[in-house]
């Protein structure tokens, strides 16, 4: 009985990957962020001050993560409007012109996720912070549901991190578990001048 019980526990551990490269940077710059309804107009540049590992869209690009993606693009430029809850984001090249553009709703934590599916949004925390979180639950062969979660905020020195959450949980032919996430966190500077 004793040798079925360990079996059965190494069984549930198999699947169970967790990996979270800079979660030491993470817990020195997410306590001691900014908050980012100080501005209104914040402007960073689009590759990172070191990359983060992953293999995701939006990896190593601002301008791709907030879909913006141009090719010559050197800067984002974020303009909020608080009154009206919405974010415009764009893409700049060099010489401030404006590639490509994006608006984004801006909701409290409370309020409901906009009906229309293609439409753009973030949720703005009472601390600051821009969310967006997406979950999908699709029965199968298995039962499963991923996620991915991206946080946004203001280092102490006025830069734009973005932490990516993903994960998947499940049951695989409705026996064995299985967990996996991964975490991964950009720094992206701020724009000389900016």
């Amino acid at each position: 009985m004793r040798q079925l019980s360990v079996l059965f526990c190494l069984l549930l551990l198999t699947g169970c990957v967790v990996s979270s490269p800079q979660k030491a940077q993470f817990n020195a710059e997410y306590p001691n962020r900014q908050d980012i309804r100080s501005h209104t107009l914040y402007r960073f540049m689009t590759k990172p001050l070191k990359p983060g590992g992953g293999k995701y869209y939006g990896a190593n690009d601002l301008a791709e993560t907030l879909y913006v993606r141009a090719d010559n693009a050197a800067m984002v430029e974020l303009r909020f409007n608080y009154p009206g809850r919405s974010l415009q984001v764009k893409s700049l090249d060099a010489q401030n012109r404006t590639l490509r553009e994006e608006t984004y709703a801006l909701l409290d934590a409370s309020a409901a996720k906009p009906s229309d599916a293609e439409s753009r949004y973030f949720i703005l925390t009472k601390e600051g912070v821009l969310l967006t979180k997406h979950k999908n639950c699709t029965p199968d062969m298995s039962v499963g549901c991923r996620w991915q979660d991206r946080t946004l905020f203001i280092t102490r020195n006025g830069d734009m991190a973005v932490q990516l959450a993903n994960g998947t949980a499940g049951m695989a032919f409705l026996v064995i578990p299985f967990y996996g996430s991964q975490k991964y966190l950009e720094i992206f500077p701020k724009a000389p001048g900016a």
